[in-house]
């Protein structure tokens, strides 16, 4: 029964690494060409920094950035899905690249937080203008919150590694 259920859950992580792979790419590609659609063009697909009136290059600037890191994130959780073996599901590999990820994750929910907030204020500056109008989205906060629990779950996975290599050295 464990090995059947151990044969799914590395088939599961198989299928989940590939949708990552994929995700990354995406992210990467449908950003850029986004970003190279002119202002104003219409295209599929277009660079939009939700609740700012940014200029375009920053507004793409930042979107970049963001899936960049959004990218990076998923490529460390298709690593960290490629380390699920039958045996070893909770390999030291395994959660180190789920770390990563989390990181990762945290990294791009703050950048998405901070970035047009630092450039709405240098739009405002440049133009002249003593104020500026930041909004946040409570979608935000909750993408902060969800990569904390990540993080735990990152630490419980270490946990669950340390216990399976105690099974595996008593029998």
């Amino acid at each position: 029964m464990r090995s059947t259920t151990n044969s799914n859950i590395v088939r599961t992580a198989r299928i989940l690494r590939l949708a990552a792979w994929v995700g990354a790419a995406a992210c990467v590609l449908v950003t850029v060409v986004g970003v190279l659609v002119p202002p104003g063009a219409t295209a599929p697909v277009a660079a939009i920094l939700t609740g700012s009136d940014l200029p375009h290059a920053w507004a793409a600037g930042i979107v970049l950035v963001l899936a960049l890191v959004s990218a990076a994130a998923l490529i460390e959780l298709a690593r960290m899905l490629g380390q699920v073996r039958e045996h070893a599901l909770f390999a030291p590999a395994a959660t180190r690249h789920f770390r990563h990820f989390a990181g990762l994750l945290a990294l791009a929910a703050a950048l998405r937080v901070v970035l047009p907030a630092f450039a709405a204020i240098a739009a405002a500056r440049q133009a002249g203008r003593h104020a500026a109008t930041l909004t946040f989205d409570g979608g935000d906060l909750l993408a902060l919150l969800i990569t904390a629990v990540f993080f735990l779950v990152a630490r419980l996975f270490d946990e669950a590694a340390r216990l399976e290599d105690d099974s595996r050295s008593i029998v």
